[in-house]
This record gives C-alpha cells, sequence and structure tokens, in this order.
C-alpha cells in the first residue's frame, strides 16, 4: 500500500522579509513524507500486470499535452467496464488515486460507473477520506446539490473564467479540486487545465524583471463585494455570504482575523484588499516553482459593475503594477491560453486536481451544461487499529 503525502498544509506564506526568491509550499516530514511505493512502481514502468492490480489504465485522450514528460492529464479509464462503480474502485486504490495526482497534477477518470447523479460524486469523495474545506471564501456563488457537491461558478454561459488556482487569493485553500460531468454543453464549456510550474517557467523565461519584482514583492488583491448575491457576475458573491454573516460586525472581524483591510460603500457594498501574498511558490514536495495565485483572473476577468479588473491587482507593499508587469502579465494569459488542456466533457467524468500543481479555468459555452465541483483538504490518516468517525458534511 502506498505511502501517501497527507499533511502537506495547503497554506502559502511569504518569506519574511520576502526577497528574490519564491515562497515555499511546505513539504511533510517524518511519517508524512512520501516514500518510495513499490506498486506505484510498477505503475510507472507501464507493465499490464500492474494496471490490472488496481482494474485500471491509462488512455490517451485528443487534447491531452506532454509535460516534463508526462501526459497531462493522465487520463484513467476501467479495465472492464460495469463491473464496479468509481466509489467502490476508488475505496479500494484510494490512496494509489490520491498520489497518482499528486505526480500528474490532474488525473481524468473516464467511463466509469455509478456516476450518473450528482450523489454518485458525493458518494466518491466522502468515500476519499479528505479534511472537509469551507466555500466560505470563494468568490462565486455556488449551490450545494449533494453533500460536500456544489454548482460550479454560476457565471453566465457567455463569461469567460480566466486560469486560477482555487481560492489563491485565500487564507486557506483547497487541496483537491473535484469536477464532474453531469451532461456537457451543447457547445464550448471545457474546463481548461494547465500545470503552474509550467507558467512559471514561461514568466521566468519571457519576463524575467517581472517575475523577480513578483517575487520578492507579492501581491494583493484588490474586490468590491456586493451587499446581496449577484449571479450575473462571475464574482459575485456578497458579503454576507462569503463571511456567512448579515452584520458588518461580523464581517469585519472576520477581515481583522484575515489581515485584509475594507472600506464600506454607500449603498452597502464593500471594498476589500488582502495582506501581501505570494505570487510565485516553490512546492515542497517537488521543489518545482509554481505560479500560485489568481492574478490571471483577477486582472483579465475580475469585471462587472464594482470591479476594475485593472485595479484588482497591487504590489504586495501596496503600489500599483507597473505598466510592463501589467504588459506581461496579459502576455502570460495569452501564452496560457495557447498551451493549455481543453478536453470535451463526456457524461460521468470526474476531473481531480491537486489545486498546488495545476491551474483551471472555464471556457464560454451553449447551454444547458452542468459541471459540479466538489473541494477538499488533505488526505486524512486513519490511526493504527482505530477506524476514522462517520462525517457528515457541514458546508
Amino acid at each position: 500500500m502506498i505511502s501517501l503525502l497527507l499533511a502537506c498544509s495547503a497554506r502559502i506564506a511569504l518569506v519574511d522579509p520576502p526577497d528574490s526568491r519564491s515562497s515555499r509550499l511546505p513539504a511533510p516530514d517524518g511519517d508524512l513524507a512520501v516514500r518510495p511505493a513499490r506498486r506505484l512502481t510498477l505503475l510507472r514502468g507501464g507493465g499490464a500486470d500492474g494496471w490490472e492490480q488496481i482494474g485500471a489504465r491509462p488512455v490517451s485522450i485528443d487534447e491531452e499535452r506532454v509535460f516534463a514528460g508526462r501526459a497531462f492529464p493522465m487520463t484513467l479509464s476501467p479495465l472492464l467496464s460495469g463491473r464496479t462503480t468509481l466509489t467502490e474502485w476508488a475505496a479500494e486504490h484510494r490512496e494509489t488515486l490520491l498520489q497518482l495526482v499528486r505526480e500528474n497534477g490532474a488525473v481524468l477518470l473516464r467511463g466509469f460507473g455509478g456516476m450518473e447523479t450528482p450523489q454518485g460524486l458525493s458518494d466518491f469523495v466522502m468515500g476519499l477520506r479528505l479534511e472537509e474545506f469551507g466555500m466560505g471564501c470563494s468568490a462565486a456563488p455556488r449551490t450545494e446539490v449533494a453533500p460536500g457537491v456544489f454548482t460550479a461558478n454560476e457565471a453566465p454561459p457567455q463569461e469567460k473564467i480566466p486560469f486560477h488556482h482555487e481560492m489563491a487569493q485565500c487564507e486557506d485553500k483547497p487541496a483537491f479540486l473535484f469536477f464532474y460531468c453531469e451532461f456537457p454543453a451543447q457547445t464550448g464549456g471545457a474546463t481548461p487545465i494547465i500545470p503552474s510550474n509550467a507558467v512559471a517557467t514561461h514568466l521566468r523565461e519571457a519576463h524575467p524583471a517581472v517575475a523577480q519584482r513578483l517575487a520578492a514583492r507579492g501581491i494583493r488583491y484588490a474586490r468590491t463585494l456586493p451587499a446581496q448575491d449577484d449571479p450575473l457576475s462571475p464574482i459575485g458573491k456578497s458579503w454576507r455570504t462569503s463571511f456567512n454573516t448579515d452584520t458588518r460586525q461580523g464581517a469585519e472581524a472576520a477581515m481583522a482575523a484575515a489581515g485584509t483591510t475594507w472600506r464600506w460603500h454607500g449603498n452597502g457594498d464593500l471594498y476589500t484588499e488582502t495582506k501581501q501574498m505570494p505570487a510565485l511558490v516553490v512546492d515542497g514536495r517537488s521543489g518545482k516553482e509554481m505560479f500560485y495565485n489568481a492574478v490571471i483572473a483577477a486582472i483579465t476577468g475580475w469585471e462587472d459593475g464594482r470591479n476594475d479588473p485593472l485595479k484588482a491587482i497591487r504590489y504586495g507593499d501596496g503600489e500599483e503594477l507597473d505598466g510592463e508587469a501589467v504588459a506581461a502579465l496579459i502576455e502570460t494569459g495569452e501564452w496560457m491560453a495557447a498551451h493549455r488542456v481543453a478536453f470535451a466533457w463526456q457524461s460521468g467524468d470526474v476531473l481531480i486536481i491537486d489545486n498546488q500543481a495545476a491551474m483551471h479555468s472555464r471556457e464560454t459555452f451553449t447551454p444547458p451544461r452542468r459541471i459540479l465541483a466538489s473541494l477538499w483538504g488533505e488526505a486524512l490518516r486513519r490511526p493504527e487499529g482505530r477506524a476514522e468517525p462517520e462525517r457528515q458534511s457541514s458546508r
């Protein structure tokens, strides 16, 4: 059985004081470190016997790309369709599956049974024994449709959602993202993905001075939250929903705890500016630099009647981004669009993303389309000889 990476914190902190180096994502140590895995070594070798042991095999999809010698995303399908549900399969091979996600950044599960309804996704993710993760800091309005399962960003279909790491602007970030296709759009509607390390490498090579400034100074996110949820905006979640309170005092207490500064508008809207946060980080598990942020989403997509995307990002010391930095980030966004993986959804697909390693976005589409999401923390450890207590979603 694989020793899984279990307790790597999803929090990211700037080096204090910041310098020209990236921040670091902490790696686990001691018993929580990743150790050599006989089964996974066998799987990597490509031998049929290895894949037969877990009843699944890697397959190619037309849209995949190769990054750092690996197909992205890894796509797994059952060896024998109809023999087992995804929930049953994952319960038996949980550690292998999560390790594959960690090693590849994203894994697409296609052709497994039991995924006809949102409840199927709920059963699947609940069986993986992951830390529960709240949705409060997400900028997008969402609706829970099954335990632990929510609608994805409910922005109008004509609104493109740019690349980002989920909740990168928040103090706490999810470790794993699950996207499930109940039924695909008539046209468009892909959820493009890209390895974050590839983006960081491009920024360093194409815009070294800007990359150095971002790494040294960090960034701040600025956004105005409406008084009530705005379903017509991709960043329309209200401050009431975001902070789970109906009072200004409750919102202010939450912002003060997070180091966020704020200003109330006369109409009840709330301007917020985060504390200094990183733009480039080094993943302590792999040693690779990641473009771990929501900068591209902010400067190209945080736009509605309350927000100007070009004012959504500042340097971590509070200064506005200079023209060179804005131009470099826009070009980086264009590079990402040219190198993204945008596969066509099929009903029953499940995409698992390591939120520390891969970024995602959403294309415009012709409805109807129903893609659901589930966000979770790190994997839970089961103490020797003890069963985990039963958990119910509190989200």
